[in-house]
């Protein structure tokens, strides 16, 4: 690959990095407006929205597990929205766990404040990595329970089985609820939406796309799947983002085989049918430009 071409690679990167941070970060009157609302997926499990990514929240016995936390400026409107799921008992109401799929802020950014109210902190040891990176204060508050493939966490009578992946970055975790038959797929699974993929952390399109078979394995046609961004689905709508990132990656590699320019690609677009994934952050053309780049590394590599 020419220098010329790996500048223009890394420029992508940085720039879709700032705009993923100028869209998620945004300004504080945004979040003042921002309201938590609650999906009930189980008995015992729950599906949160605000800003960022979506929660799944774990109610029992044994207290409260929380898989990803938002934004710092969330924490609060999250904490309040947990006390609020009733109990007589105050430990069946602390919140125990807090599990992270990546490092990106609009997922970790509560960790801070719910360490502090005395939760455990749990992410891949290359989530931990990034984390560090980020934030190398010593008051970070870091995961504190770290694992290379995988770990197991029983919890609130359900074996949850943690998954380290890679694709979205290089430090992924999809978690799943074995009894409940739920699975969080963090932004392994951007529901019908085209994915953002963090080649500047890790990450990758056929790394993602290796992960999301490994997911499909794993689940069946009555799992409830939470994703990282969009509305819950289910394996139907994993296996259509699955199908539609392979159809437009072959697409922008037969145009490159033919030897058109990036723009030239942008301009001639993808099929119709996909033209309802694009959203405020990954536009089609952008998504183009993530399948061009990464099929000219790809090539240079090979």
């Amino acid at each position: 690959m020419s220098h010329v071409g790996m500048f223009c690679s890394k420029a992508v990167i940085v720039t879709l990095l700032l705009t993923f941070n100028s869209f998620l970060v945004a300004q504080p009157d945004r979040f003042s407006e921002v309201v938590i609302e609650v999906t009930k997926v189980t008995d015992s499990i729950y599906m949160l929205t605000g800003a960022g990514g979506n929660l799944a929240v774990s109610v029992g016995a044994d207290g409260l597990l929380l898989v990803d936390d938002q934004y710092a400026a969330m924490a609060e409107r999250i904490a309040e929205t947990l006390a609020n799921f009733s109990s007589t008992s105050e430990t069946h109401q602390s919140l125990k766990y807090v599990i992270n799929t990546h490092h990106h802020g609009d997922h970790t950014g509560g960790n801070d404040f719910f360490a502090k109210a005395g939760a455990t902190i749990v992410a891949s040891e290359r989530a931990r990595v990034r984390l560090l990176a980020r934030a190398p204060s010593e008051d970070a508050r870091l995961p504190v329970i770290t694992y290379h493939e995988g770990v197991h966490i029983y919890f609130n009578n359900d074996r949850l089985k943690l998954v380290a992946l890679q694709g979205h970055t290089d430090g992924d975790t999809a978690v799943y609820f074995e009894d409940a038959n739920v699975l969080h797929a963090g932004d392994l699974f951007f529901n019908k939406r085209f994915p953002f993929i963090d080649t500047g952390n890790g990450g990758g399109v056929e790394a993602y796309l290796s992960s999301q078979e490994k997911l499909l394995t794993m689940i069946n046609d009555d799992t409830q799947v939470i994703p990282g961004h969009g509305p819950i689905a289910r394996r139907s709508d994993l296996v259509a983002v699955h199908a539609m990132i392979r159809t437009t990656h072959r697409s922008v590699t037969e145009g490159i085989e033919a030897g058109l320019s990036l723009s030239s690609i942008q301009e001639k677009g993808l099929e119709d049918i996909y033209q309802s994934f694009a959203w405020a952050f990954i536009s089609e053309a952008k998504w183009i430009e993530t399948l061009y780049w990464d099929v000219i590394e790809s090539n240079a590599v090979h």
